[in-house]
Order: C-alpha cells, then sequence, then structure tokens
C-alpha cells in the first residue's frame, strides 16, 4: 500500500527540520502521542493511544533512519503494532523551499497485517491522511505560535502534570518525553474499522517524525 501527501508549513525549512526532529513538539503534535522514547543511537519507541470516547486502542511503535539529509529530509523504517494489528513501514520526508514557507512532501510504502488490513487499503489510506493533517496542522501552529520545547521526563516542571511513559523510566541515560498538553486530538469517526485503520494509519503517517531526538543530537 502506497500513501503520499503534502503540507504547507508557515516557516523555513531549517525551521521546519527543527520542529520536526524536537522531541517536545513531537510530543505534543502527535495526535494520542502518550510516551516518546529514545532507546538508542539510532532508534526510537513510542507509543499512541487512538479512538473515540470509551472505544480506544494502544499502539506501540518502532523507527529508524537513514538517508538524513539536514534540511531536506530523510527516510524512516517503522514498524507499529497493536489490537487492530501490525504496520510495516519505509516513508521518506523531503522539505523544499517555497518563499518564507516550507513545502513538505512524504510518501510511504506500507504493508498492514492483522484485523486492520481487512477494513481496505482506501478507508485506511484516507484516515492516515487525515491524521496526517492534523499532526502537519500542529507542527504548524508550533511554528508560528513560538510554543515552548517539552521538558524532558525527570525534570521538576515535566514532573508536575505528566504520566510516566509505560516502563516509568528513562531507559540507559537516553531521554523520555511525554506530552505536556494535548494538541491534535483525533477527529470524529464513525466507524469502529475506522478508528482502527486510524490507528495503523497514524503509525505510518507519524512514526517517521518520531526519530527527534536523535536527530537532534546528530545535528550538534
Amino acid at each position: 500500500m502506497k500513501l503520499q501527501g503534502t503540507a504547507t508549513l508557515h516557516a523555513d525549512r531549517e525551521q521546519v527540520f527543527a520542529a520536526l526532529t524536537d522531541p517536545g513538539v513531537l510530543a505534543r503534535c502527535i495526535p494520542g502521542c502518550e510516551s516518546l522514547d529514545r532507546t538508542g543511537e539510532d532508534s526510537y519507541k513510542m507509543t499512541v493511544s487512538a479512538g473515540v470516547g470509551a472505544i480506544r486502542g494502544r499502539y506501540d511503535g518502532k523507527v529508524t533512519l537513514t538517508d538524513l539529509v539536514r534540511p531536506e529530509g530523510y527516510v524512516m523504517n517503522a514498524r507499529g503494532a497493536g489490537g487492530a494489528g501490525t504496520v510495516d513501514a519505509t516513508c521518506r520526508i523531503d522539505l523544499a523551499n517555497d518563499g518564507d514557507q516550507t513545502q513538505l512532501t512524504y510518501s510511504a510504502d506500507a504493508t498492514v497485517g492483522g484485523p486492520v488490513a481487512g477494513v481496505g487499503q482506501r478507508m485506511i489510506s484516507a484516515v492516515a491522511k487525515r491524521m496526517a493533517g492534523q499532526f502537519f496542522s500542529a507542527v504548524d501552529d508550533e511554528l508560528t505560535g513560538g510554543q515552548a520545547p517539552l521538558e524532558p521526563v525527570g525534570s521538576a516542571s515535566a514532573e508536575s502534570g505528566a504520566t510516566s511513559s509505560a516502563d516509568g523510566a528513562v531507559q540507559r541515560g537516553y531521554a523520555s518525553y511525554l506530552p505536556a498538553r494535548r494538541r491534535g486530538e483525533l477527529v470524529p469517526i464513525d466507524a469502529r474499522p475506522l478508528l482502527l485503520a486510524g490507528a495503523g494509519g497514524a503509525l505510518i503517517a507519524l512514526l517517521g517524525a518520531a526519530v527527534g531526538g536523535w536527530l537532534a543530537r546528530r545535528s550538534r
């Protein structure tokens, strides 16, 4: 299954790249993000909760990064799994200058398995694009509204209002990030199959951004 889309972000490429590689921004902007953890030099894990009302599911994902060219883009390889099934995806993110704005293009090649695969590629694609749109809109708000970066778990301000990640600890000295507030609430979906498809699709569209801390450290 192939997914493609574009987004216009109201900042230059350097600023957009910085936002897409800021773990705090990502944790605030990814719809349903519960935790974002750096697990190694080139790896991340995240937990996303997706649903409508009391009908929710939790999905765990991992990503690795290749072909990093700052500030032009990168390629990510992602795998996510949850109650709805599994998602394996390779996604290319490209950033192009457009005056004082940036045109972002993403192209994903994905394989889905489990119950979500029975929903149909057209439905999965539609919901994935909707959730990707929510994510990029929230990132654009961060760029234009001057939101402060999120502090790592363990600081006084971070501990005051956030719930710890699933394992409750920062692993092997790497940083763990949690959303301080919900930025990208899910668009209401009136069918459970679409809900499950959206959760899987979100991993395709959004896990590519979950390499933030690794990129930020690498670029210093």
